[in-house]
């Protein structure tokens, strides 16, 4: 007698959301970007779950408005697509959205490296380093969410002279890049992020020193690592050529830079 195969359904979003209630319709839409960021991330809004803003909307309790907002932030940041009759759907894990992802990052962050460090002031250094201490401390406390911050404000510092509308594309990037945080942390891969610590030591320690051409090179190899162990442990079959070769001419081009 062959054997009854239940299958497995996803939750509801009844079941998954819960009402927020805001005083404005920024405030709103903010709030709720984070809070559906949150449950994208940490899966509790599994890949291929379809977010309706009339369906939202009614789960928080709140006007159509901020879900619009909220959602349009969400796309941008890569975590859902747009479908139709005012339909979103999360997005899953893709090694080729991943590879441009970084790709980006690598040659956009480099350039913009370049301007920033030769011209970091003191005061700049100083706030580096308290960043580099607090991403240490997250680290050993665990929080995620307080390390994602920070990291982000780091890798920030090392572009915070470039065009603004450049530093808001890589701004963008990095938060894009945090739902593969995410899943290394999911994975158990925590050798990730003790290697990460030692490469941002690496690059504050050139930024200290003024060294534009070692910051970019640091730069490259740190986030071409991260991207290929991710790669190595989620998709294990696709070969990131065009990153390595971004990370190599990124590299080669530092070294010109230095002997210039």
């Amino acid at each position: 007698m062959a054997q009854q195969r239940t299958r497995q359904r996803k939750p509801t979003l009844q079941k998954i959301l819960r009402p927020l209630h805001g005083n404005s319709h920024r405030r709103a839409s903010i709030k709720i970007h984070q809070y559906l960021r949150d449950l994208i991330l940490s899966n509790a809004l599994p890949p291929d779950t379809v977010l309706s803003q009339v369906e939202v909307a009614d789960c928080l309790e709140v006007s159509r408005t901020p879900i619009r907002e909220a959602l349009r932030m969400l796309m941008e940041e890569g975590l859902v697509k747009a479908e139709p009759n005012y339909r979103c759907r999360v997005l899953g894990f893709d090694p080729r959205e991943l590879e441009a992802l970084y790709v980006s990052r690598i040659v956009n962050e480099g350039i913009a490296a370049i301007v920033t460090v030769q011209s970091m002031t003191d005061a700049n250094i100083k706030k580096l380093a308290a960043l580099l201490r607090q991403l240490n401390k997250d680290e050993k406390q665990h929080n995620l969410r307080r390390w994602l911050k920070n990291h982000r404000a780091f890798h920030a510092m090392l572009f915070h002279r470039a065009n603004p509308l450049l530093q808001k594309r890589m701004l963008i990037d990095c938060q894009r890049s945090e739902r593969y945080v995410y899943k290394t942390v999911q994975a158990g891969l925590s050798h990730l992020f003790r290697r990460a610590a030692i490469e941002h030591e690496e690059i504050y320690q050139a930024c200290r020193r003024r060294q534009p051409a070692t910051v970019v090179a640091l730069l490259a190899d740190h986030l071409a690592a991260a991207a290929i162990d991710i790669m190595a442990e989620f998709a294990p079959d696709w070969e990131p050529a065009t990153l390595r070769t971004a990370a190599r001419l990124m590299r080669e081009g530092a070294t010109h830079l230095e002997k210039a």
